[in-house]
């Protein structure tokens, strides 16, 4: 009972969310999605203050950090370059591998340092957010920003309700105890259904494959966005990044996997857009 109570209330919040996302694309179109992006990065900044510096002393490293962090955001939206986004998916891919490899050990303390909390901090919401915001500036943005949060959502919803229902085998208890393996394919195959869909109300011109390829490949880098923010919450003893959505925590706990799923995206419209040009 309480788990169908705790996805009514997450169900709730998320539509709220949607609501005010859509009023504001009514209201003011595509700069509407971009004022909401940057109000996510700004209020994400401020949460991860507390998840990656919560036991540091300097209130103005703090704030330095967080004043720097919308310096790259803003530089990183009005000119991207292909290192960055070499760099994003380079890091990215670190990341999965450490993980994969070192979460049985359980050394979480290990993998974070003060120096290497601010370098992540940096490029997780300085870098990161800025491929999402620059997809909404490429041709036919609104529909491959849609693309990027229906394979999100939807496979964040198909892993919430395959764990649930079936998950039985852990994937990584000592940086995320209640996933599973049969939520992550639950996921991946929520995700491909977005796809589908997407293609079917959005892209005609483009083949289902090539959709199918990079939704799965951006929904399996969602996924791993996840684990990373449940590892810096886990070294840090924070439950959620913030309050601001109930039944999601904060802004960051809603956007982990589109901050990594983000840079997989962009860089298929810009392989789809060569193809068919």
């Amino acid at each position: 009972m309480t788990t169908w109570k705790s996805f009514l209330t997450r169900a709730t919040s998320a539509i709220i969310a949607l609501a005010l996302i859509i009023g504001l694309y009514v209201t003011l179109a595509v700069d509407g999605i971009k004022i909401a992006v940057c109000l996510i990065v700004a209020i994400g900044a401020y949460e991860l203050l507390g998840i990656l510096f919560k036991n540091e002393n300097s209130k103005f490293l703090k704030y330095f950090f967080y004043v720097l962090s919308l310096a790259v955001f803003a530089a990183s939206i009005s000119s991207l370059s292909v290192g960055s986004l070499a760099f994003s998916l380079s890091l990215i891919t670190y990341i999965i591998a450490v993980l994969l490899v070192s979460h049985k050990q359980g050394e979480l303390n290990s993998m974070a340092t003060y120096c290497a909390k601010g370098a992540l901090g940096l490029f997780y919401i300085g870098l990161l957010p800025s491929f999402a915001y620059r997809i909404l500036e490429h041709n036919n943005g609104i529909a491959w920003f849609t693309f990027l949060l229906a394979v999100v959502f939807a496979g964040d919803t198909m892993a919430y309700i395959f764990g649930v229902l079936i998950g039985r085998h852990k994937v990584m208890p000592s940086v995320s105890p209640k996933k599973t393996w049969e939520g992550s394919i639950g996921g991946t195959v929520g995700s491909l259904l977005a796809a589908v869909i997407c293609w079917l109300a959005m892209f005609p011109e483009v083949s289902l494959t090539p959709l199918l390829i990079l939704a799965a490949l951006a929904g399996f880098a969602g996924q791993f966005g996840d684990f990373f923010e449940s590892l810096l919450k886990r070294v840090s003893d924070v439950k959620d990044s913030g309050k601001i959505m109930p039944g999601h925590g904060g802004v960051l706990d809603r956007v982990d996997a589109v901050l990594f799923a983000s840079p997989v995206i962009l860089s298929g419209i810009l392989i789809l857009s060569h193809l068919l040009s």
